[in-house]
C-alpha cells in the first residue's frame, strides 16, 4: 500500500513541477513580448525624431510594463528596465544608473528567448 502512496505523492509532485515549468514559460513568454514592444516602439520613435530624446509617456508606460512583467524572471534587468522608463519621463536629467541601449535590450530579449527554449 505504500508504493502505491509514494506513487500518487510522486505523481502530484511532478505534475506541480510541470505545471510551475508551464507558468514560468507564460511569465518569459510575456516578458519577451513586454520587452520586444517597447524596443519596437521606442526604436521608431527615434526613427522618426532623428534620435531626438524628449519626454513620452507611452515609451514610459510601455517600459514600465516591460520592468513589471521581467521582475520575477531577472530583477536585474527589470531594474534596469525601470531605469529606462524614468529616461523617458525625465530624459533631460543626468543618467542615475544604467540606462539600456537598444542594443543592449535586443541581447536581453535573446537570453530570455533561450531560457524559454
Amino acid at each position: 500500500m505504500s508504493a502505491i502512496a509514494d506513487i500518487k505523492l510522486l505523481t502530484t509532485i511532478v505534475d506541480k513541477i510541470l505545471s510551475y515549468s508551464d507558468k514560468h514559460k507564460v511569465r518569459v513568454n510575456d516578458a519577451i513580448a513586454a520587452i520586444d514592444l517597447a524596443w519596437t516602439r521606442t526604436y521608431n520613435y527615434l526613427k522618426i525624431e532623428n534620435g531626438i530624446y524628449e519626454y513620452n509617456e507611452e515609451l514610459s508606460d510601455l517600459w514600465r510594463d516591460a520592468a513589471t512583467a521581467t521582475r520575477l524572471i531577472n530583477p536585474n534587468l527589470a531594474r534596469q528596465l525601470h531605469n529606462k522608463s524614468r529616461f523617458w519621463i525625465y530624459p533631460d536629467l543626468p543618467r542615475q544608473g544604467n540606462i539600456l541601449k537598444l542594443t543592449e535590450v535586443n541581447d536581453a530579449i535573446e537570453r530570455l528567448k533561450m531560457r524559454f527554449e
